[in-house]
């Protein structure tokens, strides 16, 4: 049952409530009392919060004088934030935590208590009316400015292809909308492994391949000035190239649509994934066209052209009027 609580008066008419004892032990205690003044001037209530500790004497406890605190609003105010932001993580014994308000709390309660399997959570949310599509949606929006975020610092970082394989497989979407998703399967025969096979939004059978950033695209212009693919661009556009042809020998053969669970492969597409392109001028992206022009199922774009797309979708960078590529026309 609750009970009433009293401010009482010191000798001295200082407001004063019951103290709370932190700690007694056999020879020493601690506690926190608050105050109520009044300020002589402006007659504002002021409080304060002091902690002290006490020895024992005798029988009775008394003050340390060095060993006292006394906290003004403020200071108060500021301490209670400190407590109620980490005092509850480092208790539990939490590494790495994120605060929340109270209705954001309250939800994550309620996701918790579920108790089910990841792949429900989301439709026991949307059925319980705790996860609304706006929530859906500002959820998607901050994932995806995450990856964009990271995808931009990564491109600079020299990681090798294997890092990259495993970032889009975490991010599909930047790839683009016309996936439907990744399929399991990677092997198209016994020596050809691409590094996505592909269900595309018309039902039938694409690849990606990926290559790194930091791979160099043109060599020298030539004697008439044509840029000209490098060698390793080259290389990677054979490679791509031969898994189409691999792909068309294999399409009616039972065990691999077994493999591709039964996706339809008819004149697959490859979007191939290379190198940089943040500096290049007008006759680096009018080479690059010409290029992607000269082969009908094969369309290479390069880290900076995707992560431009994928700002634009997420309406990070808005497209200028100076834009020397036209997204728009892009195949992939």
């Amino acid at each position: 049952m609750k009970e009433w609580k009293n401010v009482k008066l010191t000798s001295k008419g200082q407001e004063y409530v019951e103290p709370c004892e932190l700690k007694t032990g056999l020879r020493s205690s601690s506690r926190a009392v608050f105050f109520r003044n009044t300020h002589q001037t402006t007659g504002e209530k002021i409080v304060s919060l002091k902690i002290a500790r006490y020895r024992k004497v005798n029988g009775t406890f008394y003050e340390k004088q060095d060993k006292s605190i006394t906290l003004s609003c403020g200071e108060i105010d500021k301490l209670i934030e400190y407590i109620q932001e980490y005092y509850a993580p480092l208790n539990t014994g939490m590494s790495e935590f994120i605060s929340v308000d109270k209705d954001a709390a309250e939800l994550f309660a309620k996701v918790r208590d579920l108790g089910i399997p990841d792949a429900e959570v989301v439709k026991k949310l949307h059925e319980s009316g705790i996860l609304t599509e706006n929530l859906s949606v500002a959820i998607t929006a901050a994932e995806r400015n995450r990856a964009v975020s990271e995808f931009e610092q990564a491109i600079s970082s020299g990681y090798p292809e294997s890092y990259w394989q495993d970032w889009f497989s975490r991010n599909k979407w930047v790839l683009g909308s016309e996936y439907l998703n990744i399929l399991p399967e990677r092997d198209i025969d016994v020596t050809d492994i691409a590094d996505y096979l592909m269900r595309a939004i018309d039902g039938f059978l694409d690849v990606v391949e990926i290559k790194r950033p930091d791979l160099p695209f043109w060599t020298r212009p030539d004697s008439h000035g044509n840029l000209c693919p490098s060698s390793q661009l080259t290389a990677a556009i054979t490679q791509c190239l031969n898994y189409l042809y691999k792909i068309e020998l294999q399409s009616n053969s039972v065990e691999f649509m077994e493999r591709v669970e039964d996706t339809k492969t008819v004149k697959p597409q490859c979007m191939l994934v290379y190198g940089r392109s943040v500096d290049w001028d007008d006759n680096e992206l009018k080479a690059l066209r010409i290029l992607n022009a000269a082969y009908h199922q094969l369309h290479i774009i390069t880290y900076d052209q995707l992560l431009m797309r994928a700002k634009l979708l997420l309406g990070i960078e808005n497209e200028t009027a100076d834009e020397e590529e036209d997204f728009s026309e892009w195949p992939f």
